[in-house]
């Protein structure tokens, strides 16, 4: 029998994270355990209403209330290689959805977990098993420590900040992202201050949407001029014309809050309204549906970045860390900072979060699937939600009846 047992984790973060839309206290995050035949797989959501619609809440009901195929169940029953692609080719973000309306982030925590669960049944470690599934060629054949993105949210001064490194550290770091005010007008001059402390990086701004296409325009020159290297989501999320007239000034822009699905790129394409994709695994629908993309940017000639969503607690920032460590060619990466969101916690994973700030690199986990598990303390933290089972399909038996919630699932595997 698969089990899922679902917790909500909503953890005060040891600093704030300020952008120009909002300012993020605690994590808002769900966690899915995926047990079958005594072995456990472990998966997250962070779930962004400004991003794909979704919450907290919307996830716990698409886990606890969607009917699923029994293909879920049959995977678990076979042979790797056959696993690992049938699990890409569900679609779990349509079939936790509504129509018309994917639920990525909720397909993210269930697909992170049964890819995981499938790859602790067979012994087979994260990579290869991503190579298996059929993404060899957006993948490099072996791991290698990630670069690492530096970025700079509103809750300090960036300059401040970079310039408090020492010249070994600010040289390591290969790319800054600025978290950008309401205004652009005053951007360009921080942009600038940026370059000259690290002229060998490449730097970029997220306006996070708050922007107006007419005052880009005009601070266009000057951003280009003081060495920007790239606009993340500028204006309002999917304003396809007027992001393309941004291009047409000469600025790259990178989509974020614009792009988590294959009709998002369809879109893109077609207004050619960016250069670059922000990919995160929680927007994206898990780490299969993330090179599936992955892939058609590549196609479509766009280049892309992995990203974080603030405030991961585990099983996200793994299988990121994961996919990091091998995707081909990505203009940037980033890691989270959970050394500076929870510098006070014991660790909330095994093994646990880990950045060498120092040489701006992180290094693959290793191990079979997404090579972590939550720790008690996490589960401490957590609240527990529910526990889902589904029973593994006959040929003669009937469609199992929709499970019902439990007010305390047992504890999670360690």
């Amino acid at each position: 029998m698969l089990t899922l047992t679902v917790h909500e984790a909503r953890i005060a973060m040891g600093r704030p994270f300020r952008h120009a839309r909002m300012t993020r206290r605690e994590t808002a995050s769900v966690l899915v355990a995926a047990e079958y035949d005594g072995e456990t797989g472990w998966g997250e959501a962070a779930p962004r209403e400004y991003v794909t619609g979704e919450s907290v809440d919307s996830v716990l009901a698409a886990l606890h209330g969607r009917e699923l195929p029994d293909a879920v169940v049959e995977l678990l029953t076979a042979p790797v290689t056959e696993a690992l692609v049938g699990l890409a080719a569900l679609g779990l973000p349509e079939l936790l959805g509504e129509p018309g309306r994917p639920a990525p982030a909720a397909a993210a925590a269930l697909e992170t977990a049964l890819f995981d669960l499938i790859c602790r049944r067979h012994g087979v470690d994260g990579l290869r098993a991503l190579h298996l599934a059929g993404y060899g060629d957006v993948l490099a054949p072996e791991p290698a420590p990630m670069p690492v993105s530096t970025v700079l949210d509103l809750s300090g001064a960036p300059v401040a900040r970079l310039s408090a490194l020492s010249g070994a550290a600010r040289a390591a770091i290969p790319h800054v992202k600025l978290k950008a005010g309401p205004e652009a007008a005053p951007v360009a001059d921080l942009v600038a201050e940026v370059t000259a402390l690290l002229p060998d990086a490449t730097v970029s701004v997220d306006a996070n949407c708050a922007w107006e296409a007419e005052e880009v325009l005009a601070q266009a020159p000057r951003l280009l001029a003081a060495g920007l290297s790239w606009l993340e989501e500028p204006l309002a999320a999917r304003r396809w014309g007027e992001l393309a007239r941004l291009r047409r000034a000469g600025l790259p822009v990178m989509l974020d809050e614009s792009f988590s699905s294959a009709d998002d790129l369809a879109h893109c394409t077609a207004h050619r309204a960016a250069d670059l994709l922000n990919l995160r695994v929680s927007k994206c629908g898990g780490p299969l549906q993330l090179l599936e993309l992955a892939r058609a940017a590549r196609t479509a000639g766009l280049g892309v970045q992995l990203g974080v969503q603030v405030g991961e607690v585990g099983p996200l920032w793994a299988v990121g860390r994961l996919i990091g460590t091998a995707l081909r060619a990505p203009v940037a990466v980033e890691a989270g900072r959970q050394d500076e969101w929870f510098p006070d916690l014991p660790p909330l994973t095994a093994p646990a979060y880990r950045v060498d700030r120092a040489a701006s690199r992180a290094p693959a986990l290793g191990g079979p699937g997404i090579g972590l598990r939550p720790t008690r303390a996490l589960l401490d933290l957590c609240t527990p939600g529910f526990r889902r089972p589904w029973t593994a399909p006959r040929p003669d038996a009937p469609h199992p009846a929709r499970p019902t919630a439990q007010d305390s699932p047992p504890e999670g595997r360690q």
